[in-house]
C-alpha cells in the first residue's frame, strides 16, 4: 500500500511539473471586494494592512480600505472626489510614516477616442484623512501607469508612462524625483523604443543597487497576435543613470501585467499575468540575483473553470514572512482578490539575462536635464566617436594630397 501510495504522488509531481503548475505553500484565492480594481498593497510601520484601489464603476474614484489580520477587511475611505476617472493608485508609507498615493487621473476628454490624463498625488498622516491632489505632471498627452517609491536616502522617485507627443502612438518611460515629496524635478525621459513600455516600476535593493522592470509590446514579433508583452529590467546605480536593457522573457504567449519585488532573502520576485493557457492566469518568476532568473511559473488555471482575467497586481511579504498576492479578476464580477502563501521556484534552473538592448539614443539623452546614459557608456561612445571622426579627416586629407 505504501509504495503504491509513493508511486501516486511521483506521478502527481511528475503530472505538475509537466503541466508548469507550481507546487507551493499558496492558499485558495479568496474575494475580498467586488466593483473594484488595480489593488496597491502594503503592510504599514504598525503591522496593519492597506489597499489602495479604484472603484470600477464610474466615476472611478480612488479609496483606501485597511485590515490587521489581511484577511477582514474595513475601514473604508474615500481619498479622492471626481466625476471623471482616477484610476491606478500606487500606495506606499514612507521612512516617516506618511502615506503616499500616486494615481492617473483624467482631465480632458477631447473626443470619442482621444483623451488627456496627468500624474496626480495625495498623502495623508494617518490612512484615513487625504489631502487634496497634487498634480505632479501637466501635460497634452496621456500620462500614466505611475509608480512611488523612497529609497534609503530619503528621495522620492516617480516612474510612469507617457507619449512624448501627441502624433507619436507609443508609451515611453518617464521619471521624476523630489527630496520632499513636494518639489519635484522636471521630467527625464528613460526610454525611447519604437514599441510602448508600460507597468514601470522602480526598487532599491538590499545593497542600495537601484532595479526597474517594465513591460514592452512585443506584438511585432508574435504576429499575428495583438495583445502581446514581455518583461524587461534595467539597472543603476545611483536612480538616475541606467543600464541597457535586459529581456526577462521572450514568449510566445502574454506576460502582463507585472509586480517587482526583493524579499527579506535578497530574491527578486515577478509576479504576473501568463496566457500559456488561453486564459490570464496567475504567475510569478525569482532570480536570486536579478540577473538569472527561473521560467514563468503557473499558480492558476482558471480556463478549466470558465473564467479570466487576473490582471492588475501588487504583492508584499509581510512581518511573518508570509507573501500576500493581491489581484483583479472577473471571477465575481469585477473585484479584488487575494492568495496566501510562500513562493517555490526551483532555481538550479535559470536563464541569464543580458543587459545589452539600447534604452535611449545620445540624441534623446541629451534633451533631459540630466542625463541618464551610464558614463562609462557615455565615454565610449565619445572614444568611438573620436575614432571615427579622427579616420574621416584623415582620408579626406589623404584624398586631398596631390599626387607627385
Amino acid at each position: 500500500m505504501k509504495n503504491i501510495i509513493s508511486r501516486l504522488f511521483l506521478i502527481q509531481i511528475i503530472l505538475l511539473s509537466i503541466t508548469g503548475i507550481a507546487i507551493a505553500a499558496w492558499n485558495e484565492p479568496y474575494f475580498i471586494l467586488r466593483d473594484s480594481d488595480r489593488p496597491s498593497l502594503i503592510q504599514d510601520n504598525n503591522g496593519s494592512y492597506w489597499i489602495a484601489f479604484n472603484s470600477w464603476t464610474n466615476p472611478q474614484n480612488i479609496w483606501i480600505m485597511s485590515s490587521i489580520d489581511g484577511i477582514s477587511w474595513e475601514g473604508f475611505y474615500r481619498v479622492t472626489v471626481s466625476n471623471r476617472t482616477d484610476y491606478a493608485p500606487n500606495l506606499i508609507q514612507d521612512r516617516n510614516g506618511r502615506f503616499w498615493i500616486v494615481y492617473a487621473s483624467l482631465v480632458e476628454v477631447r473626443s470619442t477616442l482621444s483623451f488627456n490624463y496627468d500624474i496626480k498625488l495625495v498623502y495623508s498622516d494617518n490612512g484615513t484623512n487625504w489631502s487634496n491632489p497634487v498634480s505632479i505632471t501637466d501635460t497634452p498627452v496621456v500620462d500614466a501607469y505611475p509608480y512611488l517609491v523612497q529609497d534609503e536616502n530619503r528621495r522620492y522617485f516617480i516612474t510612469y508612462s507617457s507619449y512624448t507627443n501627441e502624433s507619436i502612438n507609443d508609451l515611453d518611460i518617464y521619471m521624476k524625483y523630489s527630496d520632499d515629496g513636494f518639489n519635484w524635478s522636471v521630467p527625464i525621459r528613460i526610454t525611447d523604443a519604437p514599441e510602448s513600455d508600460i507597468f514601470p516600476i522602480m526598487i532599491q535593493d538590499q545593497k542600495g543597487k537601484y532595479w526597474m522592470m517594465f513591460d514592452r509590446d512585443t506584438r511585432k514579433r508574435h504576429e499575428p497576435s495583438l495583445n502581446k508583452y514581455d518583461v524587461f529590467l534595467m539597472r543603476s546605480e545611483d536612480g538616475i543613470h541606467w543600464s541597457d536593457i535586459a529581456e526577462v522573457t521572450n514568449l510566445s504567449y502574454n506576460v502582463n501585467y507585472p509586480f517587482f519585488l526583493q524579499d527579506k532573502n535578497g530574491t527578486f520576485w515577478i509576479p504576473h499575468m501568463t496566457g500559456i493557457t488561453g486564459s490570464e492566469e496567475l504567475g510569478i518568476m525569482g532570480s536570486k540575483n536579478g540577473t538569472d532568473w527561473t521560467d514563468s511559473i503557473l499558480l492558476s488555471n482558471y480556463s478549466e473553470e470558465g473564467y479570466f482575467k487576473t490582471d492588475y497586481k501588487s504583492m508584499i511579504q509581510d512581518r511573518n514572512g508570509t507573501f500576500i498576492y493581491a489581484f483583479t479578476s472577473a471571477r465575481t464580477g469585477r473585484g479584488i482578490w487575494l492568495m496566501n502563501g510562500t513562493p517555490d521556484s526551483d532555481f538550479s534552473k535559470t536563464h541569464r539575462i543580458e543587459f545589452n538592448i539600447t534604452r535611449i539614443s545620445d540624441q534623446n539623452d541629451r534633451n533631459n536635464s540630466i542625463r541618464t546614459i551610464e558614463y562609462e557608456k557615455r565615454k565610449e561612445s565619445g572614444v568611438e566617436l573620436g575614432l571615427f571622426t579622427f579616420l574621416a579627416i584623415f582620408l579626406i586629407r589623404m584624398l586631398k594630397k596631390p599626387s607627385s
